[in-house]
């Protein structure tokens, strides 16, 4: 099965990452030059590695290399490996905790069901994730999404590593178009948790204790 890479290739089109990578990969300061040349098959591929590095526990991504007139020539700057290598950390540390959850919500259906315990109807679900969201909606925009950005980096990743990085001074921003891609990601992950939850919620009705009527 062909990995997504978090809808890069969707992105890609729809931010017009390919004219950014033109406009900003010329500016570089860091001494990362031709990156510009580069075709859109190269950035594909780059991104993908990127994910599959960290995935797995940021092995590789200080070996990453963009070609160019067959010159192979590193990607990322020390600061940017450092960043990738704290972000797949952190990956490794939400996969345990996804998965707990997951057995968790077995662990609670299997209990509802042998108790007989009521769950929540399809329609009342929908209408507590719609307040839920709405919630969530009307505060990121209250306090700022960039606030948010900047405060979640700031108390997850170690104070003494780089995370926020300009265009000239980054390739890995330029190849992604940060933090715009982040934006898009954020809102694809939303979408598939309100399918995922309405999924649940509808396993959960069918496999669950079947509400008793009173005959008279």
């Amino acid at each position: 099965m062909q990995p997504i890479n978090y809808g890069y290739g969707m992105f890609y089109q729809w931010l017009d990452i390919n004219s950014h990578i033109k406009t900003f990969a010329p500016q570089n300061r860091q001494g990362k030059d031709g990156f510009e040349l580069t075709e859109e098959a190269e950035h594909h591929r780059l991104f993908a590695e990127i994910c599959t590095a960290i995935n797995n526990s940021g092995a590789g991504l200080r070996d990453l290399f963009y070609t160019v007139s067959g010159e192979r020539r590193i990607l990322l700057t020390d600061a940017e490996a450092t960043h990738l290598e704290d972000v797949a950390r952190l990956i490794d540390i939400m996969m345990p905790a996804g998965w707990a959850a997951l057995a968790l919500w077995v662990i609670l259906l299997m209990i509802s069901k042998l108790r007989r315990m009521p769950l929540p109807s399809l329609g009342h679900s929908l209408m507590t994730l719609i307040i839920v969201g709405l919630v969530l909606l009307v505060t990121v925009f209250a306090i700022g999404p960039h606030k948010i950005f900047r405060a979640f980096h700031e108390i997850v990743f170690p104070e003494e590593n780089q995370w926020f990085f300009y265009y000239q001074d980054s390739l890995m921003t330029t190849l992604m178009k940060a933090p715009d891609i982040f934006s898009a990601i954020t809102i694809l992950w939303v979408l598939l948790a309100i399918i995922c939850y309405l999924l649940q919620a509808a396993v959960m009705k069918v496999v669950g204790p079947q509400p008793k009527f009173r005959t008279y």
